[in-house]
């Protein structure tokens, strides 16, 4: 088998799970409507995808370290495809809240896995690329959304059953990822990630996970609404899919912590000049590639019969309080929310790039 094909097998899914994700967004007021409800408790549904999805990355980071990678992936292409199609015929509040949340549990299931798998099955010698293609795939899927909602037109539902269908496709490509080397089975406990040997990392990296997802998460919710410019902001998802392959391929050439933290000092600088000049939005955009490969990184550093348990443990810590309620967090600052949101920027990439600065392989 192929290399490339090795790799687009595990890419396809992810921008596919990315897709299903981001539909929700684009029809809020519609679904509102439809519901008989308010926007703000449609939006609760995406508060609740960030909790499952925290939720789901660890469970199954923990299910691939003992049943295997694929066998975990395989599992969690059910839980984001059929219920993205189930969401087509939702009638009330109630079975889209426990639908979406199980969606955020399939979706952060399969990124957690596909990032074990590319930092452990040696697909390439640029695995940090592919992490950062993977992770930049968050903005296509975005815009695969945005497209699907212009074509569907008043039948919105339609978002939902296009996309879970097309989420499909993950079973395709299924046969084509290749198998783990690592037998399985393994003894390995839960507590093992709090040892003396790897609570230094499990520590650290938690931080630098919840630092980084309350600067990720914040600015990309937030940006439109302050920029109010689609223009602008479309350009800045362009940059920050390319950037973030950029930084995967430096990290690839010059090593993880020199690109995380190349990119973390450009995010502190860039969200201290944002305050001047909205156009400083677009090296926000840019700069957030810091985290690009973390998931890739973090499966590296930790031993392969706990690599999916400490990886997706530190990535739940940021998932469910950066994911699921860092821009509600920022909105409660006291000061306009340009500033708040520069604020929450500038402190959040500080802490998240000395974090991995401080990032260690356990020994």
């Amino acid at each position: 088998m192929s290399r490339s094909l090795s790799s687009i097998s595990v890419l396809i899914p992810f921008l596919l799970s990315a897709y299903a994700m981001y539909t929700i967004s684009f029809v809020v007021p519609q679904l509102a409507h439809y519901l008989s409800t308010s926007i703000s408790n449609v939006v609760f549904a995406i508060t609740l995808s960030w909790i499952g999805g925290g939720i789901g990355g660890f469970l199954f980071g923990r299910l691939a370290d003992i049943i295997g990678r694929k066998k975990s992936l395989l599992i969690s292409f059910f839980l984001f495809a059929l219920p993205e199609i189930l969401v087509y015929f939702v009638h009330n509040l109630l079975e889209l809240y426990i639908l979406w949340f199980v969606i955020g549990l399939g979706v952060n299931g399969e990124n957690g896995i596909s990032y074990v798998i590319v930092a452990e099955l040696r697909l390439s010698n640029l695995r940090g690329f592919l992490g950062g293609v993977m992770q930049g795939f968050y903005a296509l899927g975005a815009l695969l959304g945005a497209i699907t909602a212009t074509l569907v037109g008043g039948d919105f539902l339609l978002i939902f059953l296009i996309a879970g269908l097309a989420s499909l496709l993950s079973f395709v490509f299924y046969p084509f990822i290749p198998e783990e080397r690592v037998k399985y089975g393994n003894k390995s406990k839960l507590s093992d990630i709090f040892s003396s040997r790897m609570i230094v990392l499990t520590v650290v990296s938690s931080i630098a996970s919840l630092t980084s997802f309350l600067f990720i998460i914040p600015a990309f919710e937030l940006m439109p609404t302050i920029l109010r410019d689609d223009t602008l902001v479309a350009v800045g998802d362009v940059i920050a899919t390319l950037s973030f392959a950029l930084s995967g391929f430096i990290s690839d050439v010059k090593g993880r912590k020199f690109s995380a933290v190349l990119f973390g000092v450009l995010a502190v600088v860039s969200s201290f000049l944002f305050l001047i000049s909205d156009l400083f939005a677009l090296a926000v955009y840019f700069s957030s590639a810091f985290f690009a490969f973390f998931g890739v990184w973090l499966s590296e550093l930790y031993p392969a019969e706990v690599r999916g348990t400490g990886s997706n443990f530190a990535l739940l810590v940021g998932r469910v309080i950066g994911g699921g309620f860092g821009t509600f967090l920022i909105t409660l600052l006291p000061f306009p929310l340009k500033v708040s949101l520069a604020i929450a920027l500038i402190a959040t990439s500080a802490v998240s790039t000395a974090s991995m600065g401080l990032l260690r392989p356990v020994k």
